[in-house]
């Protein structure tokens, strides 16, 4: 079963991955993923034709901070990133579950839903939290600073949206024990569909 997993900027994906991957699922971060897309030649090789020579560092790394910079405050420019990006995102995804030996792979993405990953998906997640619990997050825990966390919460696509489309929903305002009784009533589910 691949489960497709969503939700804005800290709203606790990176938990219900880790309470998979903790009850045997394999769990792919589409999110590291593309770090390592950004470390591909080729990619570079598109990122500086399009916007230059700054954006890459002395070694001829991609510069996160300065095209996040970019990107997330302009939707067109956010649209060139993922046009580079997503192909090769999605190729290495499809890769890693291909090879995957686990019955439950769960795969998390911010544009799970925008993308092609979401036919493959057999049920998807959605984490929510309110917009001031995401940046009380991206402040404790990213050390970003007010101005940027602000940006990145206001920037991504539309929470009810997300939730409109799955099959289950985490509401992580709450304790990390309300979360975890959240998540075992979903993988008791996951596991009943599997075995019919």
């Amino acid at each position: 079963m691949i489960i497709g997993l969503t939700g804005n900027i800290a709203t606790g994906k990176s938990t219900i991955m880790q309470l998979a991957a903790e009850n045997g699922a394999t769990t792919i971060d589409a999110d590291k993923v593309g770090h390592a897309v950004l470390r591909m030649d080729s990619v570079k090789l598109q990122i500086r034709q399009t916007w230059g020579d700054e954006i890459l560092d002395a070694d001829g790394e991609v510069i996160r901070s300065a095209l996040g910079r970019i990107v997330f405050g302009d939707a067109a420019e956010l649209n060139k990133l993922e046009a580079i990006t997503h192909p090769a995102i999605w190729s290495e995804i499809a890769r890693r579950v291909t090879e995957s030996e686990s019955d439950v792979i769960v795969i998390e993405s911010i544009k799970l839903l925008e993308g092609p990953m979401k036919r493959a998906c057999d049920r998807i997640w959605v984490t929510t939290c309110s917009a001031e619990t995401q940046i009380k997050r991206l402040l404790e825990f990213r050390n970003m600073d007010e101005a940027d966390a602000r940006q990145r919460v206001a920037a991504q696509s539309s929470q009810a949206e997300k939730i409109a489309q799955a099959d289950a929903v985490f509401d992580t305002n709450g304790t990390m024990d309300e979360t975890i009784l959240q998540f075992n009533a979903e993988w008791t589910l996951v596991r009943a569909l599997q075995t019919g």
